[in-house]
């Protein structure tokens, strides 16, 4: 007969939520593995589940990597490097030329950044990848330092990503297998719990930092860990991706039998390379081959949420919380969850989010101008638009095609959309012109 634990069940500081710990210690293997403990992890949708059943504490909906962090051994090719400071110097440049600052490799349209970070003189980037290359010259560093986004990870798998990043590296250099120097693992579930019906002392924790946050009176989660090598966080994922526009999880998330009402909370651990050293894992065959025991590690040595007891002071043989036993018992060898079909690693907005604002806005001008027509509100707004492009370009000493050109082909860039077409020779722009902006604006 299956176990079966409800938010109705009694909690923290009394004896049924005990019971109901051992209940799920007795079958907590099963988890990831048989993919459901019934009324914990929740069953899947079906017509014979009758619609008075109260919602499960616990529903796991896709676990697996967020972010990978990846540093290659090797040298940066001279040609390259000449390259790469050429484009870095056009992007630091306030003229159109800031907008051919591109490396396309592959399918990829990469942006140029005008600075980058720590000893790495390059970074450019996409959707799918961040990579920082350090100079041709640089011996003692890594040829080049990547993060892989976590949509990417959406759509491959760590293995896939990491053979295409690969192939984009080889032109650029001589490189070698890739050490892993972060790694973030995650469960996305469903659960009714109050996640902030425990205080902090029901974490038992080998760090020392262990905060809580809200937004608009709202509670989001905690943060256990800050600023160490490894860090845990247990969060409102619905919430934060009203912030993040990482809405491709959602279609994931019903895909795997999330019902759109329940809360969605993600547990995620970040271990960074201190960590990984000390359990002995580098390679990235390595630390993918260690997934169980990284969150084993995490959930059950570093970092427990447990059920105080105000008889017994010793904390750490307070009972486990029944939703930590579900969480800490996933199986990382088996399927995390569905994966997006679709992909593009350009960072270019939607249609739709574009299309949302556009429609605002001429719903705007027709108020404005006293009209409710669309066409009417459309047209006005587009001649109200071009008298600014043409104000503008007389300012810049610009032609105004040439103006909204350069708006473009900025926008292109940054969202990795089109390779802009190199510069033309001035000849759309008066000389004198040209002088008189730089002049006017210190440039």
């Amino acid at each position: 007969m299956s176990k079966s634990l409800h938010p109705n069940s009694e909690m923290p500081g009394q004896s049924g939520a005990v019971q109901a710990a051992a209940e799920v210690s007795s079958v907590s293997g099963a988890a990831g593995r048989g993919g459901n403990l019934d009324g914990i992890l929740g069953t899947p949708p079906s017509n014979t589940v009758p619609n008075n059943c109260k919602p499960p504490i616990f529903q796991a909906l896709r676990w697996g990597i967020d972010s990978l962090y990846l540093s290659y051994p090797g040298q940066l090719s001279e040609t390259v490097d000449t390259d790469l400071r050429a484009l870095k110097k056009m992007a630091q440049d306030r003229d159109n030329l800031a907008a051919k600052a591109q490396y396309p490799l592959g399918e990829h349209i990469f942006e140029v950044k005008d600075k980058s970070s720590g000893l790495f003189p390059f970074t450019i980037e996409d959707d799918a990848f961040q990579i920082r290359l350090s100079a041709h010259h640089a011996k003692a560093l890594p040829m080049a330092y990547v993060k892989v986004s976590s949509h990417y990870l959406s759509h491959k798998t760590p293995v896939e990503a990491e053979a295409h990043l690969r192939s984009l590296l080889y032109p650029l250099g001589e490189i070698s297998p890739p050490k892993v120097s972060r790694i973030d693992l995650f469960v996305d579930f469903a659960s009714s719990e109050d996640m902030e019906s425990w205080g902090r002392s029901a974490w038992v924790t080998k760090t020392s930092g262990v905060s809580q946050y809200a937004q608009d009176q709202t509670f989001t989660g905690w943060l256990i860990g800050s600023g160490s090598a490894l860090i845990a966080r247990l969060y409102n994922k619905r919430i934060e991706i009203l912030k993040s526009r990482k809405t491709y999880l959602e279609p994931l998330w019903r895909e795997a039998g999330w019902d759109a009402v329940q809360p969605v909370w993600r547990l995620e651990f970040q271990f960074k390379r201190e960590v990984l050293d000390q359990l002995g894992l580098n390679s990235m065959p390595a630390v993918l081959g260690n997934l169980n025991g990284l969150w084993s590690y995490g959930t059950t040595e570093w970092l427990k949420l447990t059920i105080p007891s105000e008889t017994d002071k010793t904390r750490s043989r307070w009972p486990v919380h029944p939703l930590w036993l579900a969480l800490s018992s996933i199986d990382w060898e088996t399927e995390g969850g569905p994966l997006l079909r679709e992909y593009s690693p350009s960072r270019a907005p939607s249609k739709e989010w574009v299309g949302r604002r556009a429609l605002s806005a001429i719903a705007s001008f027709g108020a404005l101008i006293g009209t409710k027509d669309f066409d009417a509100a459309l047209d006005a707004l587009g001649d109200a638009a071009f008298n600014v492009l043409a104000n503008q370009a007389d300012y810049a000493g610009l032609h105004h095609v040439s103006h909204f050109l350069e708006k473009v082909e900025t926008l292109q860039r940054k969202y990795n959309t089109a390779l802009n077409a190199p510069l033309p020779d001035d000849t759309m722009e008066d000389p004198v012109a040209k002088e008189y902006r730089r002049q006017t604006q210190g440039y």
